[in-house]
């Protein structure tokens, strides 16, 4: 490769990896990141809204070492509408540019910002001459779940639940668009890695019902040696319910995929979930081409991750709709 594509690559690293790190403080600091020196350090805090008529909006606020540079920030959202093409924007911003504000409980992620204080969380992307704003009827509070954290030698990954069960307001303004109010169900979650994203997990599964009369939010999780965990359901006013393991069957190909999930407990099955109607297909790796493609490979692995609308079906009770994630490592 010339000098001028290698530098090229190790631009793009940092962005790439991002895109596919996997989405524990204490209360009053929820949003503050927790830095490490490790080359394959990533935190990122996570926002999704699944709103009336079909609307879902994703905010992602990220730090990272991974690429050049280090304490990398990155602010990303996608908004899918029915019927209407999906918009995206990023940015990329050096470490001077974010900082996290203990006065007022706020993560500035250059023009982003996500801030939980006073009852109420609220977070703003500005970009590409667009923007995104999502009010959630809650603060960010840490719901640790039981076996969330995965070892992988001397490396940790942690999973946090931050905002399971709000009310959401999403205002959105597309680029030469007006501003549009959505209402709906809001989820947040943090999540800190020091382990290299492609030795982290073999595939994940991920549901959330955030509409609706009955809400939960589900992750499971299949490492690279075949362990899995973490595997839990957690519905909203109860406990969370650790499963053990889960089994993942596939028809079709790429945007024709269709999923079912059997999830189980104590031997038994206990629930099945199974996808509708696709979403969104992402490939972020795939999609840098086969130059820059092979070189971000090599640190971060080649996710892809398929959004679909789904519907969770549990012996005894009525099936639950709401959003399903597969993200596989690798997508043959």
């Amino acid at each position: 490769m010339r000098p001028e594509g290698r530098l090229q690559a190790l631009k793009g690293l940092a962005v790439a990896a991002a895109l596919v790190l996997p989405s524990v403080a204490a209360a009053g600091a929820v949003l503050e990141p927790k830095l490490s020196p490790s080359d394959n350090y990533g935190e990122n805090f996570t926002f999704i809204g699944d709103l009336d008529g079909g609307t879902f909006i994703f905010v992602q606020l990220t730090v990272t070492n991974i690429g050049p540079g280090s304490r990398t920030g990155l602010c990303r959202t996608t908004v899918l509408t029915p019927g209407q093409k999906a918009w995206s924007a990023q940015t990329k911003v050096k470490a001077r540019d974010w900082r996290y504000d203990k006065e007022s409980s706020t993560l500035k992620m250059g023009p982003c910002s996500a801030r939980s204080a006073d009852g109420a969380t609220r977070v703003e992307v500005p970009l590409d001459g667009g923007r995104v704003l999502l009010e959630y009827a809650a603060p960010m509070t840490p719901q640790g779940q039981e076996g969330t954290e995965v070892e992988v030698g001397k490396d940790r990954y942690h999973h946090e639940v931050t905002l399971a069960f709000s009310a959401l307001k999403a205002t959105v303004k597309r680029p030469k668009g007006e501003d549009v109010v959505y209402t709906g169900g809001g989820y947040a979650d943090h999540t800190r890695s020091t382990i290299a994203p492609a030795k982290l997990a073999k595939r994940w599964v991920r549901f959330r019902a955030l509409l609706g009369g009955e809400k939960l939010v589900l992750l499971a999780r299949e490492g690279q040696d075949g362990e899995y965990g973490p595997v839990y359901t957690w519905e909203e006013g109860a406990k969370a319910r650790s499963l053990e393991h889960f089994t993942l069957a596939r028809e079709g190909v790429k945007e024709r995929s269709s999923w079912t999930v059997e999830l189980f407990a104590d031997g038994a099955s206990a629930m099945v979930l199974r996808s509708t109607s696709l979403m969104q297909r992402s490939a972020p790796v795939e999609d840098l081409g086969a130059v820059l493609g092979g070189l971000v490979r090599s640190v971060v692995g080649s996710p892809v991750t398929y959004l679909h609308r789904a519907v969770l079906e549990r012996e005894g009770k009525a099936p639950v709709t709401g959003l399903m994630e597969v993200t596989l490592e690798g997508d043959l």
